[in-house]
């Protein structure tokens, strides 16, 4: 038999909101039909109407989805009662509706006698396609699972995935959790296309490679809600358990972003705060004595929600499996909202973090493949080595959604950073180690950084004929500014690897600062038409204008340098929807980025790099599921890249390609979710100042990488609450230009067991466990960003957590 859930699923659908909880608290029908409030939904189709009603009235709508498939609404403004709301909004439709519980409302079909259904022959019932949905996923806001189903990142407005014309894969928060990532790197672990450096360097800097183009601050990809973030790599790295989602979007994207690298974006979503109450405790232990708690609250602070809040927070006391090297951090992020009606809204976010760590001194390939240094070693100096850093961020969105079909936002942020860290440089000698002394020279530096960003739009949507146009136009700013204070030691002091004894100390040469001063600024406007025609063809047309300026100063030769340039950009899409799910596309789509050095060799200045994609792909996701199959193929040059020659004369004619394939599947279906990735990136030096790099793969970029990862409830097995899931990673070989030995591959398993106590008990309702394993099987390897840059994996580490959530 059928259970009532089951059921429920089988007659109708389902349309829920948790807009204003205080609302849905009535007792009876008749409370909540004369309930007043304030509505501003535009003329749109009726099934999108109704669902924006539920979510403001916070009703639950039942309907099969047949019965409003091709009708349109003609919109409600004002403040009306339920009644009334709902009556304008089914004008013209031929529907009505009936309350069937103080808190749910059927939509009927007068002209249906009885509004029954009607039995075949054998006494079964057909059964119609239906929607079957909670509250509607925003693509800023949180998703149920492991499959997003809309995102921004890649048009800056509300859009499903499936109708994007780009590359574009979503780690949702339930993904972050269910995996225990622990920093922005491990949440992309199982993403194709992005590669990162071992643990010990991206626990401290969010430093990526997408295409085989490096994503680091905000001028190469790195983003915070849609706007550029940070002004320098080693700001600090974001903590992944205040962010909703994590997005990458592949390919060019300056005609959403301006100045960016050409290999993507990673853009990050704050947790904004919930219309649901929401109270969550966490406490972990693991590997290294590393102890977290952490806490996530939210809700209304009103009784008639207009005015929500969310807080959120971590701690962290850890040692690492490196020796005497902290992992400490503190982070915490207010968020509060204010929606006096449906359409308007005001959140202010901030978060502020202090990390204490200490940075993992590189060494050179020669000693990493030998393993004469053990991974577990430290290389600095106490009393010396140090990375305390401190990032801050206050910020603001606002949005008004127009009864004519406009919608304003507009956004700004501020953000900060001090990084103090000094560390021992290894390995500059010609040779790595002579004798079982290690070679080292220190490095004293101080960081200050500071970045100001704003993005204006107008979105209008509109019908011309057969064709739905989002029309988006707006002009954003980011204002970046970064200091540094840099000094070397004047003597070189060696390590014994055998006794760890030092001979010499740091002997930083304060009087000789290597450092710089440089500030830039960059403003543009964009245009971009998302058309979608007999709801079939999507297409997505953009353009974009930037003016970009910078200055340096070297406080070492004193030198000052200047950048003033400008970039016209674009961004051309295809996408056809057919019925069954599949969706192909194309697109092509540009990206520039400003050169600042010193003038070539012929006394020109530096042009910005450009850079073009061609890409093709397909989507597959059936109506109502859980279900996202990708693949995409591309093509990707950049030109104008700055090279050097062997005397260090600067030329720029180089010219860096990518071409690959990538796939991903995510399913959550039932008691299984599975994530499946897998990429082909064939990017290499095609043009340089240097013979022996044309052809080159570039550094931490294999042509092959695969991972997979699935979990499963074993509640039909009759083990209740216990959830078992575990994943494979492969990373082949990576090349380290000027050498002609190759970075191994290597193979990590990943392990998770969690349990609902819930499930056991029912007092112990809303508490759960969890266990994670990282590299289950111990596996040694190591990463190289250079020939000197290389940094070991991370050994095997295991970590409970307790949660309760109420």
């Amino acid at each position: 038999m059928l259970g009532p859930a089951v059921a429920a699923i089988l007659t109708g659908g389902v349309l829920g909101a948790g807009g204003n909880p205080a609302l849905a608290q009535s007792a009876t029908p008749e409370a909540n039909r004369q309930q007043t409030i304030a509505f501003a939904i535009p003329p749109q189709d009726l099934g999108s109407a109704l669902t924006r009603f539920a979510d403001r009235a916070s009703l639950r709508l039942l309907f099969p989805s047949s019965l409003v498939a091709g009708h349109t609404s003609p919109g409600v403004s004002g403040t009306l009662t339920t009644d009334q709301a709902l009556s304008r909004l089914l004008a013209g439709s031929g529907l009505t509706y009936r309350f069937t519980s103080a808190n749910s409302v059927t939509v009927l079909d007068p002209s249906r006698p009885n509004n029954t259904r009607q039995f075949a022959s054998d006494g079964t019932v057909p059964l119609e396609r239906i929607d079957i949905q909670g509250r509607i996923e925003s693509a800023w806001g949180p998703v149920d699972g492991i499959v997003a189903q809309r995102s921004a990142s890649g048009t800056k407005t509300d859009t499903p995935i499936i109708e994007t014309p780009q590359s574009i894969s979503v780690v949702t928060a339930d993904q972050v959790r269910q995996q225990d990532a622990s920093s922005l790197a491990e949440s992309l672990t199982y993403t194709p296309g992005v590669t990162t450096q071992s643990e010990a360097f991206s626990r401290m800097a969010d430093d990526f490679m997408i295409r085989g183009f490096n994503v680091a601050n905000g001028n190469l990809g790195l983003l915070r809600d849609g706007m550029k973030l940070q002004s320098n790599v080693y700001d600090g790295s974001q903590e992944p358990y205040g962010l909703e989602r994590v997005e990458v979007l592949r390919g060019p994207s300056s005609v959403l972003y301006g100045q960016l690298a050409p290999g993507g974006v990673v853009n990050t979503v704050s947790k904004r705060p919930t219309a649901a109450p929401l109270r969550e405790l966490n406490v972990e232990y693991g590997s290294n004595d590393r102890k977290v708690i952490s806490g996530d609250f939210g809700g209304p602070l009103t009784e008639d929600g207009t005015l929500t809040y969310r807080l959120t927070g971590l701690g962290r006391e850890a040692d690492t499996w490196i020796d005497d090297i902290p992992d400490n951090k503190v982070y915490i992020a207010p968020a509060l909202t204010w929606s006096p009606d449906a359409a308007t809204s005001l959140t202010l976010l901030g978060s502020y973090q202090h990390v204490n760590t200490r940075f993992v001194t590189p060494i050179q390939f020669a000693d990493a493949s030998a393993g004469t240094i053990p991974r577990d070693m430290f290389l600095g100096t106490d009393g010396f080595d140090r990375y305390i850093g401190n990032m801050t961020t206050v910020g603001g969105e606002f949005e008004h959604a127009f009864d004519s079909g406009l919608t304003f936002r507009t956004k700004a942020r501020y953000f900060s950073a001090d990084v103090d860290w000094d560390y021992m440089l290894g390995s500059l000698a010609p040779t790595a180690s002579t004798g079982g002394l290690l070679s080292r020279i220190a490095s004293a530096r101080t960081d200050r950084s500071s970045g100001i960003t704003s993005d204006t739009n107008l979105q209008y949507d509109f019908d011309w004929g057969p064709s739905e146009h989002t029309l988006l136009a707006g002009a954003d700013f980011y204002h970046r500014t970064y200091k540094t204070d840099r000094y070397r030691g004047s003597t070189i002091s060696y390590l014994d690897l055998q006794t760890g004894q030092q001979f010499g100390g740091p002997n930083v040469d304060y009087s000789n600062n290597r450092g710089s001063d440089s500030k830039g600024d960059q403003f543009g406007v964009y245009l971009q038409d998302q058309i979608t025609i007999f709801d079939k063809l999507v297409l997505s047309l953009g353009g974009r204008h930037d003016w970009s300026e910078s200055r340096s100063e070297s406080y070492r030769s004193g030198s000052v340098t200047k950048q003033d340039d400008s970039a016209f950009t674009g961004r051309a899409g295809a996408v056809y929807l057919f019925d069954s799910g599949v969706a192909p596309y194309v697109s092509v789509s540009q990206s520039f980025q400003p050169q600042v050095g010193t003038e070539t060799l012929s006394g020109d200045a530096l042009e910005p790099s450009e850079g073009v994609q061609y890409e093709a792909g397909v989507r597959y996701q059936p109506p109502e599921t859980n279900l996202l199959l990708s693949a995409a193929a591309y093509d990707l040059t950049q030109n104008n890249v700055v090279t050097t020659d062997s005397l260090g004369f600067t030329y720029q004619y180089g010219k860096v390609r990518s071409r690959g394939v990538e796939l991903e599947a995510r399913v959550d279906m039932g008691d299984l979710r599975l994530i499946a990735a897998y990429a082909y990136t064939d990017a290499e030096v095609a043009e340089s100042a240097r013979p022996a790099e044309v052809g080159q793969q570039i550094p931490l970029t294999p042509y092959n990488t695969f991972s997979l990862w699935a979990d499963y409830r074993l509640d039909r097995l009759k083990l209740p609450g216990l959830t078992v899931g575990g994943g494979v990673r492969y990373v082949g070989e990576t090349n380290i230009q000027g050498i002609e030995e190759d970075v191994p591959s290597y193979v990590l398993l990943d392990a998770m067991a969690s349990l609902d106590l819930g499930d056991l008990r029912p007092e112990l309702d809303g508490a759960a466990l969890q266990l994670n394993v990282h590299n289950l099987l111990d596996e040694d390897f190591y990463t190289c960003s250079y020939v000197d840059g290389c940094r070991y994996g991370e050994p095997r580490s295991v970590a409970l957590r307790l949660s309760y959530q109420w």
